[in-house]
């Protein structure tokens, strides 16, 4: 097995800038050399060049003195001093000479030369006695500069130090060499086999080095990423076996809960029909009384008409005929309306039957829908204790669902009369006000609430306190899957014991598109 990555660098944590070793190594090497060097060479110039100055000059001081007192011995053994300014002369033709003086043995001036513009600095002042074969003839002083020995000084310094200055930068240099061929280079071939580690690459080994440190840190490092990747194959085997594990119980997993899904879709579908079916044996049993009615109007009417026409053949009276027309009236008129309150049962109940069995959407005002949907179910249930209140106002126009809305307001009705209610009897209570493009819905009873432990799990599917009662449990969990997705609202619930519950539903005016992709109907007209 071939492993080329093994850390994803999106995860790997973000490295810091590199920096690179040589530019500070050599600065420090520099410092290091240069420093030391500076300061011993400055120290050293400095007490060269003090000693320089003072041994130059004074050489140079002496030297002409000397040749003073051999060139005026003469002069002044004769007593001829004027002889002696020519040599004077030649002395003091060096500018470096600030004075020049010449006394007999009585101390007398005799001779005596000062520089018009003396070089500036310190002096070296040398005497020297004039004899004659042991007889003192005089004395010669002679002032000496010491700037032209300081000049020469300075010079012999510059050469000097650009003599330690080179030998500095052969020398850096040479370590410098050194110290990429030995030390930067190793470090350098080594990050970048630890980067390339980093990044994934387990099979490039690590370069051989010299038999140094660095040699040993590389053998180090490539035993490291041998076992690294060993370790990794094992990993990776082991993930892979992992994988298709997981995989298998995904797929199982996947088929259990599309067998689920069809199973509660089976249940929902049930529970519709089941609640159709009660909705039709009450709406049936409610038509029985009108078109009984009309019924046995008609065939009074049926009987009167030929007892009517028996007495028409033996002769009719006046009277007779306006009681027979004032019955006929009568039965038409109970007649009628008695046809006209089956045919409002009857298309109630098949505008509620196509609401419940179709998600078309269409505009409808939600007041009427909602009484039309408490008119009809309640026909069920007409001789039970419990009793409703609608507080809706009129013109809260929808384009939603009706039939989402009839079916959770069915389900509400149905519940609160099992749950909230049972045989006491209590008020339902719907409540609706438009604010802005949401209505907020609110279906209260005033039954005997749920329990606190009971709250948070009363929308799960087949959750019920009346199982083996005739409680499924999907009666609520339909009306928040109704709520949250098809009609692309909200719903709350809250309960006290003994007091009620109310549940609170915030649906838009204008329902969310189906994520099925199924054709909604065109609106109503109503």
């Amino acid at each position: 097995m071939t492993v080329r990555q093994t850390l994803d660098p999106a995860q790997a944590p973000a490295a810091a800038p590199r920096k690179s070793l040589r530019r500070p190594l050599f600065v420090v090497l520099l410092l290091a050399l240069l420093i030391p060097a500076a300061a011993a060479t400055l120290i050293l110039l400095s007490l060269n060049l003090q000693k320089a100055v003072e041994v130059n000059a004074r050489a140079r001081a002496e030297q002409f003195a000397d040749l003073l007192k051999a060139g005026l011995v003469l002069p002044l053994w004769n007593v001829a001093i004027d002889t002696g300014w020519p040599l004077v002369r030649a002395v003091v033709a060096d500018p470096s000479i600030v004075s020049v003086e010449v006394r007999d043995a009585d101390g007398e001036l005799l001779l005596s030369f000062q520089h018009p513009n003396p070089a500036k600095g310190s002096r070296i002042e040398v005497n020297r006695t004039i004899d004659k074969d042991g007889e003192r003839l005089g004395e010669v002083s002679l002032s000496y500069a010491t700037t032209s020995a300081q000049e020469e000084a300075w010079n012999s310094a510059w050469v000097l130090a650009g003599v330690v200055g080179c030998q500095l930068v052969a020398s850096s240099l040479l370590i410098g060499l050194w110290l990429h061929r030995r030390v930067l280079r190793p470090l350098s071939r080594l990050g970048s086999s630890a980067a390339g580690i980093s990044a994934g690459d387990l099979q490039t080994a690590l370069p051989v080095l010299r038999p140094d440190e660095f040699g040993g840190l590389a053998q180090q490092l490539d035993f490291m990423r041998a076992s690294l990747a060993h370790s990794v194959e094992k990993l990776e085997e082991r993930v892979n076996t992992r994988t298709a594990e997981v995989r298998q119980a995904h797929a199982e997993l996947q088929g259990a809960m599309d067998h689920l899904r069809q199973t509660q879709e089976r249940l929902i579908q049930t529970e519709k029909l089941a609640s159709l079916g009660a909705l039709v044996a009450g709406v049936a049993h409610e038509l029985n009384t009108p078109i009984g009615n009309g019924v046995l109007v008609l065939s009074t009417m049926a009987d009167q008409s030929r007892a009517f026409k028996g007495t028409l053949a033996k002769g009719l009276t006046r009277a007779q005929l306006d009681q027979f027309v004032g019955h006929l009236d009568e039965g038409i008129g109970i007649a009628l309306g008695s046809l006209n309150r089956a045919a409002e049962l009857v298309q109630d109940f098949k505008q509620m039957a196509v609401d419940q069995t179709s998600l078309r959407r269409r505009s409808f005002d939600l007041k009427e829908l909602v009484s039309e949907t408490l008119t009809t179910i309640s026909v069920v249930h007409k001789h039970g204790p419990s009793r409703y209140a609608i507080d809706i106002p009129d013109g809260i126009r929808m384009e939603s669902h009706p039939g989402a809305i009839s079916q959770i307001v069915g389900n509400l009705y149905e519940n609160a009369l099992i749950h909230a209610f049972g045989e006491r009897g209590g008020l339902l209570t719907l409540w609706a006000r438009q604010e802005g493009t949401e209505v907020l819905l609110k279906v209260r009873d005033d039954g005997a609430g749920v329990a606190p432990e009971n709250l948070a799990r009363i929308f799960d599917p087949f959750f019920t306190t009346r199982l083996g009662q005739g409680g499924s449990g999907l009666g609520l969990s339909i009306v928040f899957g109704l709520v949250s997705g098809l009609l692309g609202g909200q719903v709350e619930v809250s309960s006290t014991l003994g007091e009620g519950t109310c549940f609170s539903f915030r649906l838009p005016l204008t329902a969310p598109p189906r994520a099925d992709g199924e054709p909604d109907a065109p609106p109503s007209q109503q």
